[in-house]
């Protein structure tokens, strides 16, 4: 199975209301957080020398601040260091506000060929609501220069966000279907992680979908893609046939991959490893010439029973019947059998040749289901 290389780039224009990454406002590291990732290549060459990698993932943090000949040395270098498919898809990360013809085409002549916009709204009210710092006219202008460009084109959409109403989301949903995209991820907006929106929702709830009224959108805007051919392969996210992320697909299926960067995680013969999320001691241990880690250690038989289940549960193709069984069987837990049968009674599990997958309704209530399996 080929592997996929995730690399993190942490710098931002502004944080934004409801972000929970590493990120960082203050560019002035920004030259030896390079250094620091070239060198953390250089260690990590050895042990992936013989492994063929399929796509690279240019995360964050915003890599379209990335100054465009930035980006150009940075993937000419993953080529020297790792053996890259010439197939590879390689996904940039974009805010509207950063989208150029100019940017687009060096993208494209250094080897980005897929690029995931952070749209989040097409209403004005809702960007401004949590500090986005374009408007939809400009989210509209950064998809049409992106379309008919032959980049695999992505577009990301919060459900749940203040001043939100059930028609400004499902406007959003076909609008950004009508923009060109193959792929499309909605993620419901996570008040908690943020104080300062946790606080606003507590004071004024009123500019806040109810959790019902979010259900009820997420059926609605699941319909409204599957009706214009999108199909519904994970959790958060939907594609046209052929344009599933290639790299995010990974993750879910528990294929090797090597994470580059401050925080960046990873899954590498049979380790899971992370580095640290403090970016002084992130470029601090790499001018020392050590990987940068914070996190490494193996997962365990009943772990990667676990890991199996619960990722391949957020995959539509789900995970054969047997391997939940033997959950069962391992644990003697006699009432997830019976939940078992009650969440396909309640029209949350499907089975079909030999696989358990979650319904659409299952998909909404995942986290009572994968919970079980932690």
């Amino acid at each position: 199975m080929n592997a996929g290389l995730y690399i993190h780039l942490p710098y931002c224009a502004s944080r934004c209301g409801y972000c929970s990454f590493v990120v960082t406002t203050d560019a002035s590291s920004r030259e030896a957080y390079r250094a620091a990732l070239s060198r953390e290549m250089e260690l990590i060459e050895a042990e992936a020398r013989g492994t063929r990698f399929d796509s690279v993932y240019l995360g964050g943090g915003t890599p379209s601040l990335f100054p465009p000949a930035d980006l150009r040395t940075l993937l000419a270098e993953v080529r020297r260091n790792f053996e890259l498919d010439p197939e590879s898809e390689v996904t940039l990360e974009a805010n509207p506000e950063d989208v150029t013809a100019t940017k687009r085409d060096a993208w494209i002549a250094a080897g980005v060929t897929r690029v995931s916009v952070g749209v989040q709204s097409f209403e004005d009210r809702e960007l401004q609501a949590v500090g986005r710092r374009h408007d939809a006219a400009r989210a509209r202008e950064a998809l049409q220069i992106l379309s008919d460009s032959g980049l695999s084109l992505s577009g990301d959409l919060i459900l749940g966000l203040p001043e939100q109403t059930g028609a400004t989301f499902l406007r959003s949903a076909t609008a950004l279907c009508d923009l060109g995209v193959g792929h499309v991820s909605i993620y419901l907006l996570e008040t908690e992680k943020s104080k300062s929106l946790d606080e606003d929702r507590g004071r004024r709830p009123e500019r806040y979908l109810s959790d019902d009224a979010q259900a009820d959108l997420w059926l609605e805007a699941a319909e409204a893609l599957n009706d214009r051919h999108f199909q519904h392969y994970e959790i958060s996210n939907w594609a046209l046939p052929g344009r599933e992320a290639r790299h995010n697909t990974k993750y879910w299926e528990r294929a090797p991959t090597l994470g580059l960067g401050v925080s960046a995680h990873e899954f590498w013969h049979g380790r899971r490893r992370a580095n640290v999320s403090a970016l002084p001691a992130y470029i601090d241990r790499l001018c020392r010439n050590e990987r940068p880690l914070a996190l490494d250690r193996a997962v365990g038989p009943e772990e990667d029973l676990a890991e199996r289940i619960v990722l391949g549960l957020r995959l539509s193709k789900g995970v054969a019947r047997e391997e939940i069984e033997r959950w069962i069987a391992e644990r003697g837990d006699s009432n997830l059998s019976s939940d078992f049968a009650a969440w396909r009674e309640r029209g949350l599990l499907r089975e079909e040749r030999g696989r358990v997958a979650l319904t659409e309704r299952g998909f909404l209530l995942s986290n009572e289901i994968l919970c079980r399996f932690v």
